[in-house]
């Protein structure tokens, strides 16, 4: 666990860190000399301290159930607070007389494939919250990710609760700026430059997802 990339922990049945790994820490950007052992989510000096109820909560499903507790959290994470979804993944922890003594886990970045990744079999090297170049706007990016998802402009207009006709016409702009005269080479041209895997920040919530929970036992 310690020399783990991906993040690993150890807590007891009330929820108090037994130990955390080096991951553990980048991730939550804390201090070297700030000591985890013995506190709870809620003392640790990171803004996902707000979440220590619903962490709690999920720590006591773990335990009462005896089955693995599959979550996401999405948050401004590591030392440059990017912002990045990370499956989280709780299973019970069993000492020798098959008594449960707390929870381990573990979770790791993940990884989106975008459509036209999953179509042409592209691997995928991650979401990414900021664009690739700085060449369209904020307005313009919003677009370009639903033009990815193969909506059309009347779809997209009722989204962003504008008439298709501006967005048409922000589609011509942005047809202009890259040099493409067709919807076609526009999304050729964003898969080229990355852009394909570009997600408008606003657009992921910030918070913990439950996902669902199975059988596991360590």
């Amino acid at each position: 666990m310690e020399h783990s990339e991906d993040i690993w922990g150890i807590k007891d049945c009330e929820s108090r860190f037994i130990y955390t790994n080096r991951a553990f820490r980048k991730f939550l950007n804390i201090p070297d000399k700030f000591k985890i052992e013995g506190k709870s989510d809620d003392q640790l000096p990171t803004p996902v301290a707000e979440f220590a109820e619903e962490l709690k909560k999920q720590d006591q499903e773990t335990i009462s159930s005896g089955q693995r507790v599959t979550i996401i959290k999405t948050h401004f994470f590591g030392r440059e607070k990017k912002l990045q979804p990370y499956l989280y993944e709780k299973f019970p922890l069993y000492d020798e007389n098959n008594e449960c003594v707390g929870t381990v886990f573990y979770g790791k970045k993940m990884d989106f494939v975008s459509p036209q990744q999953y179509a042409s079999r592209i691997t995928p090297s991650g979401l990414k919250v900021a664009p690739p170049m700085k060449l369209f706007n904020k307005s313009e990016l919003r677009i370009i990710f639903f033009i990815l998802q193969s909506m059309s402009a009347k779809e997209i207009a009722r989204k962003l609760s504008r008439s298709h006709r501006t967005i048409e016409n922000n589609l011509c702009r942005m047809y202009q700026k890259s040099a493409v005269s067709s919807l076609k080479e526009f999304r050729k041209f964003c898969q080229k430059t990355g852009f394909d895997r570009y997600i408008p920040p606003e657009f992921i919530p910030l918070g913990i997802q439950f996902i669902e929970n199975r059988e596991a036992s360590l």
